[in-house]
This record gives structure tokens, sequence and C-alpha cells, in this order.
């Protein structure tokens, strides 16, 4: 009986991504051949997912920018407002997909700056990671925001231990993570990119030598004078606790 149930279980949750999949895969292909109506109509049953908004708004862009209708301009924007509170970090291969619909510039425009919000929305440490493919974008505004928004996110950390306090585990895994490291490290040419390796600080020493340039060498004699500063002020502690505390 319970193996029936697993079973059933199973088969719903691959039904239900199909049938997700498929409307949006749907929706995209009325928005490619510019079909806004058919978009809107498709996506519409699907408010609650944030691809139906972003659908929703998009195409509505569209149709007031051929059709200059009011009531298509004031859907863009509630659409859009309700974007703006709920795009993070999860929502940026969604919007990506809207700034390459490079024939459609009005959608473009929208689209990015939509990214500039998402990048802003993003305030938890566990969010970090997912800001690792984006240091490594081609285009040189992306990078930067994903830069900016590692270096915000893992500053007050530091401030938190040289305040005398201790890291939880979660900061303790994401900023010690090897691939968030040796990204940083690959761009510390990067001002942002070298200021959150100081931040991190001794986790980035196992790393650093595999490194060279004259950034990667002023870089670690700022995190060596990090530890020496941190260890003055606290002679018990650790990376990630004044106290000393073990995680």
């Amino acid at each position: 009986m319970q193996k029936t149930k697993i079973i059933l279980f199973l088969l719903l949750i691959s039904f239900s991504s199909l049938s997700f999949a498929g409307w949006v895969n749907n929706a995209k292909k009325a928005i490619e051949d510019d079909q806004y109506d058919l978009c809107i109509d498709t996506a519409k049953p699907h408010k609650k997912d944030e691809i139906g908004l972003m659908l929703l708004a998009f195409c509505h862009l569209q149709n007031y920018t051929f059709n200059h209708t009011k009531a298509d301009k004031q859907y863009f924007k509630s659409y859009m407002d309700l974007l703006e509170d709920k795009v993070s970090a999860k929502s940026l291969d969604n919007i990506f997909y809207f700034v390459q619909l490079s024939d459609k510039p009005t959608v473009v425009k929208a689209a990015r700056k939509l990214v500039k919000r998402a990048f802003k929305n993003i305030h938890n440490i566990e969010d970090v990671p997912k800001l690792i493919k984006f240091m490594d974008s081609d285009d040189k505004k992306t990078q930067k925001m994903a830069f900016n928004s590692a270096y915000r996110i893992i500053k007050p950390k530091r401030k938190y231990v040289q305040k005398g306090g201790t890291l939880r585990e979660k900061d303790i895994h994401i900023m010690s993570n090897e691939k968030l490291i040796r990204t940083l490290l690959k761009h510390a040419k990067n001002s942002k990119a070298s200021k959150t390796l100081v931040m991190i600080e001794k986790p980035v020493l196992k790393y650093i030598s595999d490194y060279d340039g004259k950034s990667i060498s002023k870089l670690e004699v700022k995190i060596n004078k990090a530890i020496a500063k941190r260890e003055k002020k606290y002679p018990k502690s650790n990376w990630y606790s004044a106290t000393g505390k073990i995680r």
C-alpha cells in the first residue's frame, strides 16, 4: 500500500512538471512569434507562477508598444509592480530569457530593469551560491551586480565576528565554499571580488597558491593582515568565531 502511494505521488509530480513545462513553452513560443494575445491567454491561468507574471507583463508591454492601448499599459505596470517585490536570485534565469529577446527592445529594456531589482532583492547567504555563474557572465553589468551582491551579503558576516560574534553553520559552509572562492580568485582584479575575499578571510588561503599575479599578491597580504588584526583583538578566535567556538 505504501509503495503504491509513493508511485502515485511520483507520477503526480512528474505530470505536474510536464504540465508546467508545456504551458511555459507554449507561451514562450507565442511571444517569440509576436502572438502576444495568445501568450496572454496561455499565461493568464498561471499568475501565481513568477514566469507567468513575467510573460503577462512583457506581452502586455508589447501590445502597448504596438497599439498604445491604455489597458495594456496598466496591466504591464501592475504586473511589474508585483514582480519588483518578488524577484530575487531564483528569478534571474527566467528574467534573462526576456533580456535575450533582442528583436523586442522594449522588453529587453524592461527586463534589464528587473534584473537590477532582482540583484537588489538578494539578502540571504543561501543565495550567494546562485550568484557564482553570474560572476562569470560575459555581460559586465551583470557581472558587476553579482560581485556587488555577494560583497553586500558577506561583509556583515565578517563585521559580526569583528564585534565578538560567531557565524552560523550555513554562513561558514557557504563562505568557505571552494567554487565560490575560486570564482572570486579568478576575478581578483575586480575590486568587489577582492574585498569579498578579504571578508571571507582565512579559507581563501587554502586555494590562493593556485593563482598568481600582482592582484593576488596584494590580496594575500591583505588577508594575512586581516587575520593578524583579528587574532590580536581576539587571541582565541578562528576565522568564523571571535571566541574560538568550533562548529
